[in-house]
């Protein structure tokens, strides 16, 4: 009678646990289900931060399920991928760089477990564009040496980036580093010749460095440094060949070197450009063809001088220098 009932109770403890085991599962597993439903209402509300905290939730207590929650857990994971790139981007439009980068590549290992290839180069594509973003921002408040350092970060993810290389470049030229800066626009035209998408960025680092070049060439041909504003003239060219005041600087440079035949090459190929001060060129033509000792020329540009600061010096050598009839 005793061993009776000492069986009963054994088997009546043996249900109760069970019962007890299958009724935590069931809550567990539920929990873990209402954690995914709340990601996915806080997805749909585009509130990404929380929708990662609880699909996070949701997988933590799947993991501690086991097997039995396996195909929930895939869902899960699935949909985190995109609620920790959806708030990357939200971070990047809020100029929160850092933290961007940090929810970026969270993606990157989310997608990589879920077998989400797709969004996990997106991601990996996304990250030298924060640094980039964020090393213009400090370009533009005239905090170099920090944006340097951003774009090297850039870099770091992306060989040949060149939105990198162009922002680089306005830093060097912010501290005065040509030599630095033309590396870097190079670095630009190299790096997305025949890319359409880069083709943007290649401009303006074609421009940006025709500009410093032949605003540094002023400078120093004011303190009478003509060879050094001839180099950085005729490299100005390696970037754009239309700019009529490149040609003209070299024709007034060639000049004071005397180097006349080279003054006549260069205000002649400025003349055809569109937009030209023609006047200055053909005063510094006047000069050259002068200097050659071809005083026909020289009459027929110094004639063409009509306006400008030099009309008067102009209408002097055809009268009384020249002679000319």
């Amino acid at each position: 009678m005793k061993r009776t009932n000492m069986n009963i109770l054994k088997k009546t403890l043996i249900l109760l646990f069970v019962g007890i085991v299958s009724l935590s599962f069931a809550q567990d597993i539920n929990e873990a289900g209402t954690a995914f439903n709340d990601g996915n209402e806080a997805y749909k509300a585009k509130k990404y931060a929380e929708a990662v905290e609880n699909y996070t939730t949701s997988i933590d207590m799947c993991q501690l399920i086991g097997a039995d929650a396996a195909d929930l857990q895939s869902k899960v994971e699935a949909q985190l991928v995109n609620a920790l790139y959806k708030n990357s981007l939200t971070l990047y439009k809020g100029k929160k760089f850092d933290a961007a980068v940090e929810e970026l590549e969270k993606t990157i290992k989310a997608a990589e477990v879920a077998g989400n290839d797709k969004t996990a180069k997106k991601a990996k594509a996304y990250i030298p564009k924060v640094y980039s973003s964020e090393g213009m921002g400090l370009v533009k408040a005239k905090k170099y040496d920090e944006a340097l350092a951003a774009f090297d970060k850039a870099l770091a993810y992306k060989e040949g980036c060149v939105n990198a290389y162009y922002g680089q470049g306005l830093a060097f030229k912010g501290k005065e580093d040509i030599d630095a800066a033309i590396k870097s626009f190079e670095a630009v035209v190299a790096n997305g010749a025949g890319k359409a998408k880069a083709d943007k960025t290649v401009k303006k680092a074609k421009s940006a460095g025709q500009k410093m070049l032949e605003a540094n060439a002023a400078k120093e041909l004011q303190i009478e440094h003509t060879q050094k504003a001839i180099d950085y003239l005729n490299k100005s060219l390696d970037f754009g060949a239309n700019s009529a005041n490149t040609y003209y600087m070299l024709a007034l440079a060639y000049n004071k070197q005397k180097k006349y035949a080279d003054a006549i090459s260069a205000a002649n190929t400025g003349l055809t450009i569109e937009g030209a001060d023609q006047s200055s060129i053909q005063f510094e033509l006047g000069k050259a063809y002068e200097g050659k000792g071809d005083s026909a020329n020289a009459c027929t540009a110094y004639k063409a001088v009509v306006s400008g600061p030099n009309v008067k010096a102009a209408a002097f050598q055809v009268k009384e220098v020249l002679k000319c009839k």
